[in-house]
């Protein structure tokens, strides 16, 4: 008796085989590094207004990796169109980029203005709190546990940070140097995953299409 094949098993390993393309990744280690600049930036911008570059990154890293997508992963794979329960899932994926966004632009408007009674630890502690719940809720949203690692290991580099800052004087509480690892991590290993595909599946010449 030949073996029964869920559709919806079979959609799902098709779904996590497309995020090992190597191009989310990239995308959140691109966005970690941000992290490791707007805190040298804020030497001449201020704060506030270095936080606000992640509004500008956001929008080039999506648009951009979708461009890269199209002309060098799908020729290579093919394009898969997912339903509407897949699009809705990525759609809740990309808000939580934007959560992000905001939510830094907002911790650096509390370093902006100084708010009197807050300690100093206390934005440390909401970034790296902010960091672990997104990860997770994209974890959890894309069925997709690679990023419950991620989660753990970028939440940590605020405190780590911290730790350096009051032991070594790492500069910026030691955000260039904890985010410049965590997102340079990241992007290796999407360049691993990307030179995977690319070695997997080589490029068809279009004539060989006719």
């Amino acid at each position: 008796m030949a073996a029964k094949i869920s559709l919806k098993d079979l959609e799902h390993k098709l779904f996590r085989e497309s995020l090992r393309d190597g191009i989310l990744d990239i995308q959140i280690g691109v966005i970690l590094l941000n992290f490791a600049v707007v805190p040298l930036l804020s030497d001449h911008l201020g704060d506030f207004w270095s936080s606000a570059t992640f509004l500008i990154v956001w929008p080039v890293i999506i648009y951009g990796s979708r461009a890269f997508r199209r002309a060098y992963i799908q020729p290579r794979v093919g394009q898969i169109e997912f339903g509407e329960y897949r699009k809705k899932k990525l759609s809740r994926l990309n808000k939580i980029y934007l959560g992000f966004n905001l939510a830094v632009l907002i911790l650096g408007g509390v370093f902006f203005f100084r708010f009197s009674g807050i300690p100093e630890s206390t934005p440390t502690a909401l970034l790296s709190l902010i960091l672990l719940i997104g990860f997770s809720l994209a974890g959890f949203i894309l069925e997709y546990p690679r990023l419950y690692g991620y989660g753990i290991l970028v939440a940590l580099s605020p405190p780590i940070g911290e730790f350096l800052y009051q032991t070594n004087n790492a500069s910026h509480h030691g955000f260039p140097v904890m985010f410049g690892i965590s997102g340079g991590l990241l992007i290796l290993i999407g360049l691993l995953d990307l030179r995977r595909v690319f070695k997997k599946y080589p490029m068809t010449p279009s004539e060989d299409l006719v």
